[in-house]
């Protein structure tokens, strides 16, 4: 008897559960029915309101706060989403009232909650120019812990629900597998599939716990690129079994770990794309064969894909306006970001904006796309809005973080965590005693060090100013500078700290290389015991002669000379700082290599990358 008692109250459970699932999805179709075509194909649209005037790059005014002209747009409209950019946000007071009453308008509208979106990926990558800076991706998993990214994902999307932005366009799963790679770099976790997908479940985990969705990109990998997608359109020769065992896989470790939204790349893949427009395959964003075919139906995931930004030349130099709508619709794309550039006069902006919605309906109308096609779309863009509470009343915060001291000690001690020692003949770590050059190719990087200076004497690591002397070399300096100006500096000095910064493979051959390289030598004739920082891309430290050998993933330097009286007011990378606490010992070097350095190899006076490996990823030292 307790048994069938069981059996039924199981039973009534699962009809329950069921009829629960029925009513919701009624629901979604209610709303989805309650929709005129118009409204529908304003859903699909995530503009950026950036300027309140536009006459060239050179000559706007951002937008701050929303006027007559975007009340008007946005109450008669009803986007889907907006996205914001740093030229939107001032100040946390302004930029809270700018999300309030972008709520606002769309809720007295009567429209569907909004998506306020934003690229906060942390250090390269950032929209928030106060708060947190964040180490970026490659120095967290140099970090290689599970626990830091947690708390770095924490802390970013804190902030971001403190603003009252809902949509982080984050973490970036591409694989920085090509060395050449002139937009990911370190943007990206690692060249290790494996690698990268360990850090992606606790970054979406933190995410969603701070009621921020999150979205992977790009779909299905930028990192083996040569070529940047905002200014022309790559090509990818993969094949579908390549990208299978690679790019794909830490795409699948969040799909698992429960990914809100993905975004596409504005890629080719001509090996596994075959339908081509005008000569040209259809990138990734336009293809069904990688949205529907692969993605959905083969990667299972069946929640939101939204488009990077097709006002970028990969798509908008080779398309018509009316073909990118339809194939990336038509490809299974839910959203299409930013559709129409916004570098042109506000007033002509808003209405291509207008005239994007009207040529979607058009497409519906002439057959070109179903509504029913639409309709999936709609369901899925719902289903998300409802998953992540955007339909329950605004909740009152109590605890505004943004740029807590805090927040600003995890970011700090994620930085150090980060900091790889790949080589150290007896240089590290410096002694507080020891009379030390540091030189930096850029003033930002000066301020840095000399705020970094200042806490080692604060906190007893240093015993006085003149023991460490901070110097800027300038990217445009040549051998005469150096003779007057460097090596004077080098008098007395028992150690050197220079900081190399390569972003692209032409950095290893620049004049910043080329004084590197009269540094390094000099020193070694005059017994100086020399350290290389590593700054940015670590593909630099298999370039350079130098008796200790540091990366610290991140190049940029604080804009601005800090208050030491309220270091938590101003918001500075924390990757130069961290790397100073470990080369004076008050940290130890825990950091692992994420990537592989290739060795480089010299022709015709020139270093360009080999294919051998001069470090291997997790290589790391320890004193």
């Amino acid at each position: 008897m307790k048994k069938l008692f069981s059996f039924l109250l199981i039973l009534l459970m699962c009809v329950t559960l069921i009829s629960c699932k029925r009513e919701e999805k009624d629901e979604i179709a209610q709303i989805i029915d309650s929709l005129t075509l118009r409204q529908k194909a304003a859903q699909l649209l995530i503009p950026a309101l950036r300027y309140s005037r536009y006459v060239s790059e050179n000559d706007y005014d951002p937008l701050l706060q929303i006027g007559e002209k975007e009340s008007e747009l946005l109450s008669g409209t009803g986007f889907g989403g907006i996205i914001l950019f740093s030229d939107n946000i001032a100040s946390p007071e302004q930029a809270l009232k700018l999300t309030e009453d972008l709520n606002k308008i769309n809720e007295e509208s009567g429209h569907l909650p909004l998506l306020i979106c934003a690229d906060q990926e942390g250090g390269g990558v950032r929209r928030i120019p106060f708060g947190s800076y964040m180490c970026g991706n490659m120095a967290l998993a140099a970090a290689d812990d599970p626990k830091d990214v947690h708390a770095y994902a924490s802390l970013i999307g804190d902030e971001l629900d403190d603003l009252h932005i809902n949509v982080d366009f984050a973490p970036v799963v591409d694989l920085n597998s090509n060395p050449k790679n002139p937009v990911i770099g370190v943007r990206s976790f690692s060249d290790d599939p494996d690698k990268a997908a360990a850090s992606i479940s606790p970054f979406i985990e933190a995410l969603h716990e701070q009621g921020v969705i999150s979205c992977l990109k790009h779909f299905p990998g930028h990192g083996d690129t040569d070529t940047d997608s905002h200014s022309s359109l790559p090509v990818i020769y993969k094949s579908l079994e390549e990208i299978r065992g690679f790019e794909l896989i830490p795409f699948k470790a969040g799909i698992e770990a429960g990914c809100d939204m993905i975004m596409t790349a504005h890629i080719q893949y001509p090996a596994i794309e075959k339908e081509s427009h005008n000569g040209i395959f259809l990138p990734a964003t336009l293809s069904h064969t990688i949205i529907t075919d692969v993605l959905r139906n083969e990667l299972g995931f069946d929640k939101v894909v939204v488009t990077d930004s097709l006002s970028m030349d990969a798509v908008a130099k080779f398309f018509r306006k009316k073909d990118i709508l339809a194939y990336a619709i038509n490809a299974g794309a839910d959203m299409l970001l930013i559709p129409v550039s916004e570098k042109k006069s506000v007033s002509l902006y808003y209405k291509e904006l207008l005239n994007t919605v009207t040529a979607i309906c058009n497409l519906v109308k002439e057959g070109t796309v179903s509504e029913e096609r639409i309709d999936e779309s709609l369901r899925r863009i719902i289903t998300l809005k409802k998953e992540r509470g955007l339909f329950d009343p605004e909740k009152e915060n109590d605890n505004f973080d943004v740029g807590s001291k805090e927040h600003h000690q995890t970011e700090m001690q994620i930085a150090k965590n980060a900091i790889t020692l790949i080589k150290n003949e007896d240089a590290l770590p410096i002694d507080k005693n020891e009379k030390t050059l540091v030189l930096v190719p850029y003033a930002s990087q000066n301020r840095s060090m000399t705020y970094a200076r200042t806490l080692l004497l604060q906190e007893g690591f240093l015993n006085k100013k003149s023991d460490l002397n901070i110097c800027t070399y300038g990217a445009d300096t040549d051998k005469k500078d150096f003779n007057d100006h460097i090596k004077p500096l080098f008098k007395g000095i028992g150690r050197l700290v220079l900081v190399s910064a390569c972003y692209e493979e032409a950095d290893l051959n620049g004049s910043e290389a080329y004084i590197a390289d009269l540094c390094l030598d000099y020193c070694k004739d005059k017994g100086i015991k020399t350290v290389l920082l590593s700054s940015q891309l670590p593909y630099d430290l298999s370039r350079y002669e130098a008796d200790a050998l540091l990366a610290c993933y991140y190049a940029a330097g604080m804009s601005a000379a800090i208050d030491t009286g309220r270091p938590t007011d101003q918001s500075f990378p924390p990757n130069l700082i961290a790397a100073m606490y470990v080369i004076y010992g008050q940290q130890a070097p825990k950091g692992k290599l994420p990537i592989d350095v290739p060795e480089l190899i010299k022709k015709d006076g020139l270093y360009t990358f080999g294919t051998e490996t001069a470090y291997e990823r997790n290589t790391s030292l320890s004193y």
